[in-house]
Protein backbone atom coordinates (compact mmCIF):
# COMPACT_ATOMS: atom_id res chain seq x y z
CA UNK A 1 0.00 0.00 0.00
CA UNK A 2 1.16 3.39 -0.85
CA UNK A 3 1.32 6.47 1.60
CA UNK A 4 1.22 10.23 0.78
CA UNK A 5 1.20 12.98 3.02
CA UNK A 6 1.32 16.34 1.19
CA UNK A 7 1.57 19.63 3.13
CA UNK A 8 -0.38 23.22 2.13
CA UNK A 9 0.03 26.76 2.94
CA UNK A 10 -3.48 27.36 4.52
CA UNK A 11 -6.76 25.56 4.04
CA UNK A 12 -7.62 27.32 0.92
CA UNK A 13 -4.85 26.02 -1.49
CA UNK A 14 -5.18 22.10 0.18
CA UNK A 15 -9.04 22.77 -0.72
CA UNK A 16 -8.69 23.18 -4.05
CA UNK A 17 -5.99 20.44 -4.67
CA UNK A 18 -8.04 17.87 -3.02
CA UNK A 19 -11.39 19.13 -5.49
CA UNK A 20 -8.54 18.86 -8.41
CA UNK A 21 -7.44 15.17 -6.67
CA UNK A 22 -10.88 13.66 -6.23
CA UNK A 23 -11.83 15.05 -9.49
CA UNK A 24 -9.03 13.36 -11.56
CA UNK A 25 -9.57 10.30 -9.48
CA UNK A 26 -13.60 10.10 -10.40
CA UNK A 27 -12.79 10.88 -14.01
CA UNK A 28 -10.10 8.12 -14.28
CA UNK A 29 -12.57 5.18 -12.71
CA UNK A 30 -15.38 6.82 -14.99
CA UNK A 31 -12.83 6.26 -17.87
CA UNK A 32 -12.00 2.87 -17.32
CA UNK A 33 -15.15 1.08 -15.43
CA UNK A 34 -17.52 3.43 -16.15
CA UNK A 35 -18.46 4.42 -12.78
CA UNK A 36 -17.16 5.64 -9.71
CA UNK A 37 -18.03 5.60 -6.04
CA UNK A 38 -17.47 7.55 -2.82
CA UNK A 39 -17.89 7.64 0.85
CA UNK A 40 -18.21 11.46 2.27
CA UNK A 41 -17.66 12.29 5.90
CA UNK A 42 -18.57 15.15 7.84
CA UNK A 43 -16.79 17.73 10.01
CA UNK A 44 -15.52 21.26 9.18
CA UNK A 45 -12.49 20.00 7.20
CA UNK A 46 -13.76 19.12 3.89
CA UNK A 47 -16.42 21.49 3.09
CA UNK A 48 -14.32 23.88 1.34
CA UNK A 49 -13.54 20.22 -0.88
CA UNK A 50 -16.98 19.36 -1.28
CA UNK A 51 -18.22 23.05 -2.52
CA UNK A 52 -15.67 23.07 -5.44
CA UNK A 53 -16.29 19.62 -6.24
CA UNK A 54 -19.81 20.70 -6.89
CA UNK A 55 -18.48 22.72 -9.46
CA UNK A 56 -16.07 20.45 -10.73
CA UNK A 57 -16.56 18.28 -14.13
CA UNK A 58 -17.11 14.83 -12.30
CA UNK A 59 -19.66 12.99 -14.41
CA UNK A 60 -22.27 12.92 -11.27
CA UNK A 61 -24.76 10.89 -13.70
CA UNK A 62 -22.07 7.69 -13.14
CA UNK A 63 -20.82 8.48 -9.42
CA UNK A 64 -22.44 6.71 -6.73
CA UNK A 65 -22.32 9.02 -3.33
CA UNK A 66 -22.41 6.86 0.22
CA UNK A 67 -21.44 8.11 3.82
CA UNK A 68 -18.59 6.84 5.65
CA UNK A 69 -20.99 7.61 9.31
CA UNK A 70 -23.47 9.71 10.63
CA UNK A 71 -24.56 11.04 13.88
CA UNK A 72 -28.05 9.26 14.64
CA UNK A 73 -30.23 12.00 13.36
CA UNK A 74 -32.82 13.41 11.06
CA UNK A 75 -31.40 15.13 7.95
CA UNK A 76 -32.77 18.08 8.75
CA UNK A 77 -31.08 18.28 12.04
CA UNK A 78 -27.71 20.54 12.45
CA UNK A 79 -25.57 17.83 13.80
CA UNK A 80 -26.51 15.85 10.84
CA UNK A 81 -23.90 15.21 8.03
CA UNK A 82 -26.63 14.31 5.41
CA UNK A 83 -27.64 17.83 5.86
CA UNK A 84 -23.83 19.08 5.67
CA UNK A 85 -22.89 17.10 2.52
CA UNK A 86 -26.59 17.98 0.56
CA UNK A 87 -25.69 21.60 1.40
CA UNK A 88 -22.10 22.13 0.00
CA UNK A 89 -22.12 19.38 -2.80
CA UNK A 90 -25.13 17.83 -3.70
CA UNK A 91 -27.86 20.69 -4.05
CA UNK A 92 -25.47 22.79 -5.45
CA UNK A 93 -23.93 20.36 -8.53
CA UNK A 94 -27.92 19.27 -8.81
CA UNK A 95 -26.80 15.59 -7.94
CA UNK A 96 -29.49 12.86 -8.65
CA UNK A 97 -31.29 11.34 -5.52
CA UNK A 98 -30.67 8.45 -7.35
CA UNK A 99 -27.12 8.08 -6.87
CA UNK A 100 -26.99 9.18 -3.28
CA UNK A 101 -27.07 6.92 -0.76
CA UNK A 102 -26.98 8.18 3.13
CA UNK A 103 -26.86 6.50 6.19
CA UNK A 104 -31.29 5.99 7.22
CA UNK A 105 -32.15 8.80 9.46
CA UNK A 106 -33.99 7.66 12.57
CA UNK A 107 -37.21 8.79 11.27
CA UNK A 108 -37.11 5.82 8.39
CA UNK A 109 -35.43 3.58 10.71
CA UNK A 110 -36.63 4.01 14.48
CA UNK A 111 -33.21 2.34 15.82
CA UNK A 112 -29.05 2.70 15.39
CA UNK A 113 -29.10 -0.86 15.37
CA UNK A 114 -31.71 -1.07 12.40
CA UNK A 115 -29.99 2.09 10.76
CA UNK A 116 -26.89 0.18 10.19
CA UNK A 117 -28.29 -3.17 9.04
CA UNK A 118 -30.48 -1.31 6.89
CA UNK A 119 -26.89 0.46 5.54
CA UNK A 120 -25.01 -2.42 5.15
CA UNK A 121 -27.78 -4.09 3.01
CA UNK A 122 -28.17 -1.19 0.61
CA UNK A 123 -24.35 -1.31 0.72
CA UNK A 124 -24.07 -4.66 -0.16
CA UNK A 125 -27.14 -4.49 -2.86
CA UNK A 126 -25.60 -0.91 -5.40
CA UNK A 127 -21.98 -3.04 -5.12
CA UNK A 128 -23.80 -6.56 -6.11
CA UNK A 129 -24.85 -4.67 -9.00
CA UNK A 130 -21.62 -2.61 -10.01
CA UNK A 131 -19.05 -5.48 -8.97
CA UNK A 132 -18.91 -9.48 -7.59
CA UNK A 133 -22.49 -9.81 -5.29
CA UNK A 134 -19.69 -12.34 -3.54
CA UNK A 135 -17.08 -9.73 -3.01
CA UNK A 136 -16.55 -7.37 -0.26
CA UNK A 137 -17.62 -4.21 -1.97
CA UNK A 138 -14.91 -2.13 -2.55
CA UNK A 139 -15.16 1.89 -2.75
CA UNK A 140 -13.12 4.05 -5.33
CA UNK A 141 -12.66 6.91 -2.61
CA UNK A 142 -13.35 7.43 1.19
CA UNK A 143 -12.94 11.63 2.07
CA UNK A 144 -12.03 10.88 5.86
CA UNK A 145 -11.00 13.21 8.52
CA UNK A 146 -9.17 13.09 12.17
CA UNK A 147 -10.73 14.28 15.31
CA UNK A 148 -8.52 15.62 18.33
CA UNK A 149 -8.40 11.97 19.97
CA UNK A 150 -7.44 10.15 16.70
CA UNK A 151 -11.12 8.78 15.72
CA UNK A 152 -11.77 8.79 11.97
CA UNK A 153 -15.66 7.72 11.14
CA UNK A 154 -17.13 7.32 14.09
CA UNK A 155 -14.77 4.44 15.21
CA UNK A 156 -13.18 5.75 18.86
CA UNK A 157 -10.02 4.88 20.72
CA UNK A 158 -10.53 2.50 23.25
CA UNK A 159 -13.78 1.22 21.68
CA UNK A 160 -12.47 -2.55 21.29
CA UNK A 161 -15.98 -4.08 20.14
CA UNK A 162 -16.39 -1.38 16.72
CA UNK A 163 -12.47 -1.52 16.28
CA UNK A 164 -12.35 -5.08 16.37
CA UNK A 165 -15.16 -5.79 13.96
CA UNK A 166 -14.33 -8.25 11.46
CA UNK A 167 -17.41 -9.51 9.35
CA UNK A 168 -20.49 -6.43 9.25
CA UNK A 169 -19.34 -3.26 7.16
CA UNK A 170 -21.49 -0.99 9.01
CA UNK A 171 -22.34 -1.02 12.85
CA UNK A 172 -23.72 1.14 15.85
CA UNK A 173 -21.59 2.85 17.93
CA UNK A 174 -22.00 5.53 20.89
CA UNK A 175 -19.35 8.36 21.01
CA UNK A 176 -17.62 9.21 24.08
CA UNK A 177 -19.46 11.58 26.28
CA UNK A 178 -17.70 14.60 25.65
CA UNK A 179 -20.14 14.20 21.93
CA UNK A 180 -23.23 16.42 21.26
CA UNK A 181 -24.52 12.91 20.00
CA UNK A 182 -23.66 10.00 21.02
CA UNK A 183 -25.29 7.36 18.56
CA UNK A 184 -23.59 7.11 15.50
CA UNK A 185 -23.65 4.44 12.39
CA UNK A 186 -20.30 4.17 10.94
CA UNK A 187 -18.57 1.96 8.43
CA UNK A 188 -15.95 -0.42 10.19
CA UNK A 189 -12.75 -1.28 9.02
CA UNK A 190 -13.18 -4.09 6.93
CA UNK A 191 -15.40 -1.67 4.76
CA UNK A 192 -12.87 1.00 5.00
CA UNK A 193 -9.47 -0.86 4.45
CA UNK A 194 -10.96 -2.27 1.30
CA UNK A 195 -11.06 0.89 -0.59
CA UNK A 196 -9.22 1.58 -3.31
CA UNK A 197 -8.32 5.07 -2.40
CA UNK A 198 -8.33 6.95 1.40
CA UNK A 199 -7.95 10.52 1.30
CA UNK A 200 -7.48 12.60 4.79
CA UNK A 201 -8.20 16.00 5.00
CA UNK A 202 -7.14 17.28 8.09
CA UNK A 203 -5.39 20.31 9.64
CA UNK A 204 -2.40 20.78 12.14
CA UNK A 205 -3.84 23.03 14.26
CA UNK A 206 -3.96 21.77 17.48
CA UNK A 207 -3.47 18.42 16.03
CA UNK A 208 0.57 18.60 14.85
CA UNK A 209 1.55 16.10 17.63
CA UNK A 210 -1.27 13.52 17.10
CA UNK A 211 -1.36 14.03 13.47
CA UNK A 212 2.88 12.61 13.50
CA UNK A 213 1.97 9.53 16.09
CA UNK A 214 -0.77 8.88 13.73
CA UNK A 215 1.51 8.85 10.69
CA UNK A 216 3.86 6.89 12.78
CA UNK A 217 1.47 3.96 12.98
CA UNK A 218 0.90 4.33 16.59
CA UNK A 219 -2.49 2.19 17.00
CA UNK A 220 -3.90 3.26 19.85
CA UNK A 221 -5.53 6.06 17.38
CA UNK A 222 -8.05 4.30 15.18
CA UNK A 223 -6.67 6.80 12.06
CA UNK A 224 -3.39 4.61 12.39
CA UNK A 225 -5.13 1.77 11.36
CA UNK A 226 -6.73 2.71 8.79
CA UNK A 227 -5.66 1.50 4.86
CA UNK A 228 -6.36 1.14 1.42
CA UNK A 229 -5.95 -1.33 -1.50
CA UNK A 230 -4.21 1.63 -3.46
CA UNK A 231 -3.12 4.46 -1.45
CA UNK A 232 -3.70 6.18 1.73
CA UNK A 233 -3.37 10.21 0.98
CA UNK A 234 -2.90 13.04 3.56
CA UNK A 235 -3.87 16.24 2.75
CA UNK A 236 -2.80 18.56 5.79
CA UNK A 237 -2.82 21.92 5.80
CA UNK A 238 -0.06 24.16 8.46
CA UNK A 239 -2.49 26.72 9.25
CA UNK A 240 -2.08 27.99 12.80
Amino acid sequence: MKKTVKYFSNHRVLSSAAAKYITALANAEIKKKGYFTMAVSGGGAPVATYRLLAKSKIDWKRTFIFWQDDRFVNYDDKDSNVKLVFESMITPAKIAYNMVFPVPAPEFSGTPEKAAKSYETIIKKIFGRLQSPAATPRIDLIIAGVGPDGHTASLFPGDKKALGEKKKLVINVKAPDWAAVKERVTMTLPMINGCGTLLYIASEKGKEELIKEILKGVKKYPAALTKAKKEVVWFIDRAK
